[in-house]
């Protein structure tokens, strides 16, 4: 049989360098100062805005179309819901403790993302983290772009050291790749990390290739020059400058530090160290030092993205960027490069901006917050294991197998060339070598860490979606033997992970959640079967991938394989989600209660005669009730609003009762009013008279919504705390309704001294549970008024009873 030609390096065509190729070969590894580095062939201004259009396109549509998945998502958005609650951007809590898990940068993501759609204020009014879809867009949106930056940023570095081409393939294949675009929605730690990872190493690529080509302007200002460099001071700036004034009014506000920590004048010291720190990088930078070298920007931005990298997971993040720059300048023998990159500036850039929060939290948690950030999760995660499953190699080969689908089909092909040709000598060969020392790096990191989740292989995702990408460009280049061959056992893959898929249809959400033995909705009543779409897309991918064995078809095989991973994408994000989320949250069955509980009222807790006189004092009679209207709230309905004052320690001193009629509402609003009389605001008057003397208490007022009841029962997957925002884990003794432990003596003492007979209950729990509650219910009215409610989920149910 003849040798295909298919199978012998071809020449490059001009229809290649048409597709803006701007490293050959043989290219050098740095330009010259007269072919300044900034100004060298590559993405467009136009190619760049619509390479961040193209992810933006495939990220954020229907980030609000599914619920919140538990664990992660709603135990994350409810400590940042705590934020937003308190008023406090530092000390980060949990239910009525302290979160020590993570570090802040997730929480001030979703804190931010809720109040920049006008949500959450407060920590929200009752019922509203249920009442809108853009809830979960708030949520999701700080992730998706963090995501868009990750890959824009890749995209423009390999536009300008690689080739245009190569930029476009990488984001294709990155971007569609489930495991990063699946991720990149969710609300959780990884994708922020992953993300400055890959912009880091991105700067990093830069850095190295951009010689001692000089700092070139980019715009004018009143006659005056502005190059990166001045863009990088003005984003330092504001991001250490809004921390440090946050935090000298944070501590002067609430001076109040942790047991055992003992610091002077904290909103100075901290301030001022954060200040001392920024004006010493600014002189060093422009006086002792100036910086005057494109390298020199990038490295501040690889030092920089680090740090954040930081803020939003922790540790991993520098410690797989200082392996893979180490083993870079380990196999090309740069090691002149350590002087050239920036370390003594980036180590103070580096503790400028990862450290400050860290300081502020230990001032407030003290050694709790040591003990468990350090200790346990950064120290005993890696080490020993704590959570999560076990394992080595293997346990993220089926992982990387149905997380990157389509284009796995493609990576032994890309390994195997990659490995064989990699070379460090060219420009292009040497951001090859850095990608693929990136996937060693992360896989190797990854199999040594104890702790081990689906998701945590993600870092290397990226390089591996790019190692594709080189390989899928050099086979249109004419530059890869052996297409026949890899064509064929792509098809192969690609139609075996498709049957694997087919078998296990929850294997795509099983990417990012927190436990793997929970069932697909397959059965009644909910029948959600998705294994026609993955035979449909796996033979779209397979006779793609056979259309690579013909020469003359691989372009077409090319663009079919590209169109099918786009469509997939678009289809996995926003219908195999909307279907697969609803299985794996509780939102729809917490959404349920709310529209129908029975509102009696509001209950509010004063911490002095100075908040009742500034909220009562010349009332005119119509009190405002924020809440989700329940669907039979009307007009005339009667309304109470109880008042407790509880001056010292947090005991409640005095409580008045004020009885009125609801007079308005307003359901598109999420509010109503309720007609007080006069003389029910004059049960007020001794209070107010006395309050209005008095200075102001340090802790807000304390509101709920008087209601019936919504229990959480035998159930603690944090997202009934999230979607009932904090009701559960109310400040009064009758809203302490979270219910954890399986023998029932804290659920039964509750409902024998706080219950009321006659009164509606709502619990939401697992679906395996819920069959129980009827024999535990106290009363012969609970046992026979049990009713099951809300099975939208096959996880969770609602249930209901009258006490």
């Amino acid at each position: 049989m003849n040798k295909s030609s298919s199978d012998k390096p071809a020449a490059r065509t001009a229809a290649d360098g048409d597709l803006g190729d701007a490293a050959e070969l043989s290219e050098p590894a740095a330009l010259t100062p007269s072919q300044p580095f900034l100004h060298s062939r590559g993405a467009s201004w136009f190619e760049l805005s619509l390479a961040t259009l193209l992810a933006m396109v495939i990220l954020l549509p229907g980030l609000w179309s599914y619920t919140l998945v538990d664990p992660w998502e709603t135990h994350y958005a409810e400590v940042a819901r705590h934020m937003l609650e308190g008023h406090d951007f530092v000390h980060t809590k949990w239910q009525d403790e302290g979160f020590r898990s993570k570090p802040v940068l997730t929480f001030w993501m979703i804190a931010g993302g809720l109040r920049a759609l006008g949500l959450g204020a407060d920590g929200g009014f009752s019922g509203e983290m249920v009442s809108s879809p853009m809830v979960m867009f708030a949520v999701r949106l700080p992730f998706a772009l963090f995501a868009v930056l990750g890959l824009v940023m890749t995209f423009w570095m390999l536009s300008r050291l690689v080739s245009r081409r190569t930029a476009w393939l990488g984001l294709l294949v990155t971007s569609t790749t489930p495991f990063f675009l699946l991720v990149g929605r969710q609300a959780i730690t990884d994708i922020p990390m992953v993300a400055c990872l890959m912009g880091s190493l991105a700067c990093f690529a830069m850095a190295v290739h951009a010689g001692d080509s000089p700092l070139r302007a980019i715009a004018r200002i009143r006659g005056r020059e502005i190059n990166a460099f001045h863009l990088f001071l003005a984003v330092l700036v504001a991001l250490i400058g809004w921390q440090l004034a946050y935090y000298a009014y944070y501590f002067a506000a609430y001076p109040k530090l942790a047991a055992g920590i003992r610091v002077p004048v904290p909103y100075l010291l901290l301030p001022g160290g954060m200040l001392l720190g920024l004006v010493g990088f600014l002189v060093w930078s422009i006086r002792i030092s100036p910086t005057r070298y494109a390298r020199q920007v990038y490295m501040y931005w690889f030092y920089a993205l680090l740090a954040v990298s930081v803020l939003g997971k922790g540790l991993p993040g520098i410690g797989l960027a200082g392996l893979v720059c180490f083993f870079y300048l380990l196999l090309t023998g740069q090691w002149r490069l350590l002087a050239k990159v920036e370390i003594p500036r980036g180590i103070l850039l580096c503790l400028l901006i990862a450290v400050p929060w860290h300081l502020a939290m230990l001032f407030k948690d003290g050694r709790p917050f040591l003990r468990d950030y350090f200790l346990i999760h950064l120290w005993r995660r890696a080490a020993f294991g704590v959570h999560g499953e076990r394992g080595t190699f293997n346990f993220f080969l089926s992982q990387i197998g149905i997380g990157m689908w389509p284009w796995v089909a493609l990576l032994p092909a890309a390994v195997g060339d990659i490995l064989s040709r990699i070379t460090g000598r060219t420009r292009a060969g040497g951001v090859r070598l850095l990608i693929a020392i990136w996937a060693v790096v992360s896989v190797g990191f990854f199999v040594a860490v104890q702790t081990k989740f689906h998701h945590y292989i993600l870092p290397a995702v990226p390089a591996l979606a790019l190692l594709v990408a080189f390989w899928l460009d050099d086979v249109l280049a004419g530059r890869v033997r052996n297409v026949t061959i890899a064509a064929l056992a792509g098809a192969a893959i690609a139609l075996l992970l498709a049957r694997d898929l087919m078998g296990e249809q929850k294997q795509l959400i099983e990417l990012f959640i927190y436990r793997y033995d929970r069932p697909w909705p397959s059965g009644a009543p909910w029948f959600v079967d998705a294994s026609d779409a993955f035979l449909g897309f796996g033979l779209a991918f397979a006779g793609s991938l056979l259309a690579f064995a013909f020469p003359r078809l691989r372009r077409v095989g090319m663009l079919a394989l590209g169109t099918s991973a786009l469509v997939f994408a678009l289809w996995v994000s926003n219908v195999y989600m909307h279907h697969a989320a609803t299985h794996w949250g509780m939102r729809e069955a917490i959404q349920s209660y709310y529209q129908q509980r029975q509102i009696h009222g509001i209950d509010i807790r004063y911490h002095g005669a100075r908040q009742i006189a500034d909220e009562w004092d010349g009332h005119d009679g119509s009190f405002l009730i924020r809440s989700l209207i329940p669907d039979h709230l009307s007009v005339g309905q009667p309304m109470s609003v109880r008042v407790e004052l509880a001056e010292t320690g947090g005991e409640v001193q005095v409580e008045r009762e004020l009885h009125g009629t609801v007079e308005r509402i307003a359901a598109a609003e999420n509010r109503f009013w309720v007609a007080l009389a006069p003389e029910e605001l004059a049960k007020l008057d001794e209070l107010v008279a006395r309050g209005r003397g008095e200075s102001e208490p340090e802790q807000r007022p304390q509101r709920q919504v008087n209601a019936d009841r919504l229990i959480a029962w035998q159930l603690y997957w944090r997202g009934e705390n999230f979607w009932s925002g904090g009701e559960i884990w109310g400040p009064f003794a009758a809203t302490k309704t979270a219910f954890k432990d399986t023998d029932n003596k804290a659920f039964l003492q509750y409902l024998n001294t706080e219950g009321i007979p006659g009164q509606r209950y709502y619990l939401v729990t697992e679906a395996g549970r819920a069959s129980g509650l009827r024999g535990v219910l106290p009363t012969p009215q609970a046992k026979d008024s049990f009713e099951i409610l809300n099975t939208s989920s096959n996880k969770f149910t609602l249930l209901s009873f009258v006490l």
